[in-house]
């Protein structure tokens, strides 16, 4: 009974310090404390931890994405393939991606890849519905759908210990080789530095199954080519603490790769010769300050670079740059009430080159500003925040016509409520109104782009229940989150034709969407301090086109299937884990809901052990184990079976 009252003390702590950023006590956080913050959050919250993410099979974010409730990967197949992440049908443009408490960007495309980012530096991984229940954010960060945030490794450095390090080596089926090392090393009281780097090497062939008609006796084996991936990744990151309560950190960090670009595989053909090189660049510096026990302020200075080059017969290359500043601030006058107030403000450009004679660029720019208000009331039982955010936004370019400037204000709400007085049982609700702008390939592209195009219009509701035991005999913790929604997208972005040759892009579409999201996981004792872990969650998502006079109307949209889920189970035992992991995915179309346009579901099984002597930690992984062969985007097949093996050694 102590030690769950301790527990729940420590997650009530932790709900407060989350509203005040000091995000380093998580470390002490008990796994019961964290299910009381998950199970309190009014906004749904989904979080997998750095050792959770060992238990899974998977190498990037996005592998670990596809095992949050309600998440839709886009993954185009292969090692080095571009994957993003749709929460809810809202599309990979909604889902805002944080790294360490700043926004990433793609003023191009709006959408993050998250196959660039390893998961050797992550501590853990966050995802959102709506936006962070903490309010002591960037303004950027309530101006998103839903968040996924990355929280990089913090050195821990424990029992006069000052310096700190893991090497990795991982190796497996397609020529893989990943190597990676971190160090961190506290130079004195106040001044600490951290540096890490992995690279990874993979020639991406793989066998597939290609059927030709509906017979399956019509079909061959092949091999996937022109899927080939080499990247390097390097982070350092200084940390000074100024005084008790006032630090500053500097983080820099370089993603480069040059990778094959595998085309559909369609008509017996599945020749592809285009490349991509990738070369982002990021620093970014932190100041905060918690100047009393009343009020907190922090900063953010960050630049980014991005550079992509495109190679077939012709090429064509694209630098785009970010410029952003933001402060925020948080006063916590009397106990329950706290009341953030942040402003950001950034600036893009976008150049282009290419050596075809017809291409031709505006060359785009575009000044934004958010400032957001956001007030929450929290004690232990009752929970309820809002905040209004101002968007602003103006553009140029060099040459044509520039998309008209815009000025929105975009409100949300949420509330959370424990029915019992003795029993973690509790009731959610949401509504958050939000816009997208137009990306610069929406309205600049060459004869595509529609420089007159509106943002796009989103409206979402959330109601759930949330409940936590951990007095069940023979059950150390039981976790269930269930959750209805309901979203509306007006003004969506769409391509239709122009004539027989070309395509623009209107605001034509309307989507509304349903749908219920379900997350159980259970902690059971077992033999001696042996422990099995159960965790599984299910999403039932009806996407629908509401496009007047279009030829999906009524239809489910592309790509979003009706069910999918995930599930694990792991093993603990002494120095061995023992782990098994399955995900699933219904029917999917990529047009009109016909038999042709179908895509069958598909159901993938993976088993791994990991076994720990002291220092040195090595995994192995079956993934794929039945050989399934499936297709997530249209004619890019997936990898079927195949293998990975990981060695860990704390120096």
């Amino acid at each position: 009974m102590l030690s769950i009252t301790f527990c729940c003390l420590s997650a009530i702590a932790d709900e407060k310090q989350s509203d005040t950023i000091q995000t380093q006590n998580l470390r002490t956080v008990t796994i019961n404390g964290k299910r009381l913050q998950l199970a309190r959050a009014a906004m749904p919250l989904q979080i997998i931890s750095n050792k959770e993410m060992g238990l899974l099979n998977a190498t990037t974010v996005s592998d670990i994405a596809k095992y949050f409730s309600g998440v839709t990967v886009k993954d185009y197949g292969g090692i080095g393939g571009l994957k993003t992440v749709s929460l809810r049908g809202m599309g990979a443009q909604y889902t805002g991606v944080s790294f360490d408490g700043a926004m990433m960007s793609d003023i191009q495309s709006g959408q993050i890849d998250l196959g660039r980012f390893s998961l050797e530096n992550i501590e853990r991984i966050e995802l959102s519905n709506g936006q962070p229940n903490d309010i002591f954010q960037t303004a950027r960060t309530f101006a998103s759908g839903s968040v996924l945030s990355l929280v990089s490794k913090s050195p821990d450095f424990e029992n006069g210990r000052s310096f700190e390090g893991l090497v990795s080596f991982k190796t497996g089926s397609f020529g893989l080789l990943n190597p990676s090392i971190s160090i961190s090393k506290l130079l004195n009281k106040k001044w600490q530095v951290s540096l890490s780097a992995d690279a990874t090497k993979a020639n991406g062939k793989y066998k597939f199954i290609q059927h030709y008609g509906s017979k399956a006796a019509q079909s061959e084996k092949l091999t996937r080519t022109n899927a080939d991936i080499q990247s390097i990744r390097t982070e350092a990151k200084i940390y000074y603490q100024l005084q008790n309560n006032e630090n500053i950190s500097l983080k820099a960090n370089f993603y480069g790769s040059e990778r094959g670009l595998p085309d559909g595989v369609t008509f017996y053909n599945t020749y592809s010769i285009q490349r991509l090189k990738d070369r982002n660049i990021f620093t970014q510096l932190h100041y905060e300050n918690k100047i009393s026990p009343v009020f907190q302020q922090q900063y953010y200075l960050r630049y980014n670079s991005s550079y992509n080059r495109f190679t077939e017969t012709l090429f064509e290359e694209y630098t785009q740059k970010e410029y952003y500043a933001s402060g925020s601030y948080l006063y916590h006058p009397v106990q329950p009430l706290f009341i953030s107030a942040s402003a950001d403000r950034w600036y893009n450009d976008l150049n282009s080159d290419s050596n075809s004679p017809f291409k031709r660029f505006n060359t785009p720019k575009r000044n934004s500003g958010l400032a957001n208000i956001a007030v929450k009331y929290l004690n232990d039982r009752f929970s309820i925040s809002c905040n209004l955010l101002y968007t602003i936004t103006r553009e140029r370019v060099d040459s044509g016509a520039a998309s008209p400037d815009r000025n929105k204000v975009s409100p949300s709400m949420s509330m959370s409520y424990k029915l019992l007085s003795n029993k973690e049982l509790r009731i959610r609700a949401f509504y958050k109104n939000i816009y997208r702008l137009p990306t610069f390939n929406d309205l600049y592209y060459k004869d595509f782009g529609n420089t007159n195009l509106r943002p796009e219009d989103a409206h979402q509701w959330n109601a759930g229940i949330t409940y936590l035991e951990t007095s069940i005999p023979f059950i150390k913790e039981l976790a269930i989150n269930t959750d209805a929604y309901y979203n509306q997208v007006t003004d969506k972005i769409i391509a239709v034709p122009k004539d027989l040759f070309h395509w623009t892009t209107i605001n034509k579409g309307k989507v509304a969407i349903t749908g219920i999201d379900l997350t159980i996981k259970a902690i059971f004792k077992a033999f001696g301090n042996d422990l099995i872990t159960l965790n599984s969650n299910y999403s039932y998502c009806k996407a629908l086109d509401k496009t007047p006079n279009s030829v999906n109307y009524n239809e489910q949209i592309l790509y979003t299937p009706f069910h999918s889920g995930s599930g694990s189970i792991n093993y603990h035992h002494g120095i061995v884990d023992l782990g098994y992991n399955m995900i699933f995915s219904g029917k999917r179309w990529n047009g009109q809901n016909i038999t042709a346009n179908r895509l069958d579901g598909y159901l993938i099984h993976s088993i791994q052990s990991t076994f720990t002597w002291n220092k040195v930690k090595v995994s192995g992984e079956l993934i794929n184990i039945f050989n399934t062969q499936y297709e997530v985007v249209q004619f890019y097949p997936m990898p079927r079976q195949n293998f990975r093996l990981t060695v860990n050694v704390i120096i």
